[in-house]
Parts: structure tokens; sequence; C-alpha cells
């Protein structure tokens, strides 16, 4: 369920005792060896009436139907065993997306508020996971001025990472955290593209209520949600307004999928400086394709942008990269 069950329970106690304040349930649903760990302190807090659970056995996750909505459920907490259950539970709860309750996958939690994690991560040999590459990009972007602008947020785990990391490592410069997306899942992947249009869907009451769980002041996020085809197509300038005047720091493009890849990089091409760093979460996804996902949309964006060049920075996670952007001199 995650790597440390004694935060899941102190997950689920504090979830549990929102609602209970205000005389409302918070509903788990999941795998059962998702909730195995907790499963006793979950029972506890089920013979309170604290929560309410579903399980689904893993076979049975592609045959379940969407949970109709209880109004007197203030939260859905959602326990997978891996990233094709996460999706398929997602849609099970889809209904209560759709109503506005907050659906929150707790699998890999915490997004960490540690800086001595932080640290670890950076530093530790091996792979360099999604946290300690937030750690070296808010230091390496100590000296660049601008905001941290992220496209594909879903529940807000690595804008809350770049949170915490820019929180610690620069307390004293404040930046603005942009998210952009539908939340409605993926739109508008290729036949070739390894994803489908609707997976990873969340909702804007998701992401908020997540960021809040993770530490992540509600005042300190701004979204930008609507279909990028919209927000940042057709109605670019009217985003660009409502977002002012603004430099970036740092761009995340976490799309999967080439023409949302594309579009967040058309949008950010004014507000790049020489130094921002660009980092993309399924760049080597694919098997490396340069026709396909996040790959194809920077090629083509570098063609299309001859004034920018990009240099290798750092890959981290499974198949994740970042660049630094250079501007060419004239």
């Amino acid at each position: 369920m995650a790597e440390d069950p004694l935060y899941v329970k102190h997950l689920i106690s504090r979830v549990a005792g929102l609602g209970a304040g205000t005389g409302a349930k918070t509903l788990i649903v999941g795998c059962a060896p998702a909730i195995q760990g907790v499963s006793q302190h979950v029972n506890d807090l089920k013979a309170q009436s604290f929560v309410d659970v579903v399980e689904i056995a893993p076979g049975d996750l592609g045959k379940h139907k969407q949970l109709d909505v209880d109004l007197k459920v203030h939260a859905v907490l959602v326990a997978a065993i891996n990233s094709h259950s996460m999706i398929k539970l997602g849609n099970i709860c889809g209904a209560y997306k759709a109503a506005g309750i907050p659906v929150v996958i707790i699998t890999g939690w915490p997004a960490p508020t540690n800086r001595d994690k932080f640290k670890f991560e950076s530093k530790k040999g091996g792979n360099l996971t999604v946290v300690g590459m937030f750690d070296l990009a808010a230091l390496y972007c100590r000296g660049i001025p601008g905001d941290i602008l992220e496209f594909g947020s879903f529940q807000g785990y690595t804008l809350q990472c770049a949170y915490h990391a820019f929180k610690w490592r620069q307390p004293s410069n404040k930046r603005r955290f942009i998210s952009f997306d539908s939340f409605s899942g993926i739109v508008g992947a290729r036949d070739k593209e390894t994803f489908s249009d609707g997976i990873y869907a969340a909702s804007e009451p998701s992401f908020r209520f997540a960021n809040f769980l993770a530490d992540v002041p509600d005042e300190s996020v701004e979204t930008v949600v609507g279909p990028y085809d919209v927000t940042i197509g057709k109605n670019i300038e009217k985003t660009r307004e409502q977002l002012g005047p603004t430099e970036a720091a740092l761009v995340h493009i976490d799309c999967d999928v080439e023409i949302p890849a594309k579009l967040a990089l058309n949008f950010v091409t004014p507000y790049l400086r020489q130094g921002t760093l660009l980092m993309f979460d399924e760049y080597d996804l694919q098997r490396a394709d340069n026709s396909l996902g996040e790959r194809a949309a920077l090629r083509q964006w570098l063609a299309e942008n001859p004034e920018f060049e990009v240099e290798h920075y750092r890959s981290y996670h499974i198949s994740a990269r970042s660049f630094i952007v250079h501007r060419k001199s004239a």
C-alpha cells in the first residue's frame, strides 16, 4: 500500500477525523493486499463508524462497475497495489470525482515534507529518484528568477515535492507554483503511444485535498483548469492575461504523450530564460522512440524555435530527464 504503514495509519486517521468532526465518513476503496498492513487499524475505525471499506479483488477490477455516490462520504482514499490497479480503482470511483468529493490515491505516499528526506534522496548513489531530482532542481534554481510551472499534475505528488523542496532550499524566495491540468486524464494520445485518453483522471477537489494532506497551502498553488487545446491553445492569450507577468525557473512536463507536451512547450516559450530547467517525466518511455511522446514534442519544439537549445542535466526515476535551456546569442 505504501512504503510507511505508520504514515498511512496517520493519514487515514487524519482524514477520518476530519469527517467525524462533521458527521461524515471516509470511504476506503482498495485491493485487499494494499490494505493488509493496516487492516486492523482500518477495522477499528470501521467499528467506530468513521470509515466504510470497499475491498475489490485484483482479478475483479476490470469487471467492477462504478460505485454509487454516498453523500455521507466526505473523502475517498484509494489503496492500490500498482499503477494498473490505481487507474482501475480511480475509474471505479469516478462518480465520486464527478460529484466533487475528493478521491486521493494513498499508494506511494507521502510526498516528503522533511528536509532530511530530500537531502538523503539527492545524495544517495544509484538512480536519482523524483524526490532527489526536485531537491537538486531547487538547489540549481537558486540563482534563476521565476515561477514553477507544471503541466500534468494528477493528484499533485510532484507539485508537492517541488513546493517542499523549494520551501526548504529557498525559504526567502517567493515563487508561484502553477498547475495546468484538465483533471480529465490524458487527452490527445496517438495510436502508437502506449497511453490512452482518459487515464490518470483526477479532479480539482482531489488535487487540492491531496495538497492539503501534504501540507501545501491552498493559496500557494494556482491552477489553470481545462483541456490544453483550450487553455493553452485557442484561449492562450486569455490564460497569459490570467497569469500576468511571469518567468519560468522550472517547467515540469508530465503530459505522457506528444500533443499536450508540445502545447505546453509552446505556451512556456516566452517565459523561458537562460538556465531555465525543463523536466520531462516520461522522456524515455515508449522505447525512447524520437517520434513519440515527450521526446517528439521536444524535438519538434526545438526545430520550430532555433533560438533555443537544451543541454542534458540529470536523468531520474525510470524514464525521466531534465534539461537546461540555453538561449543562443543573436
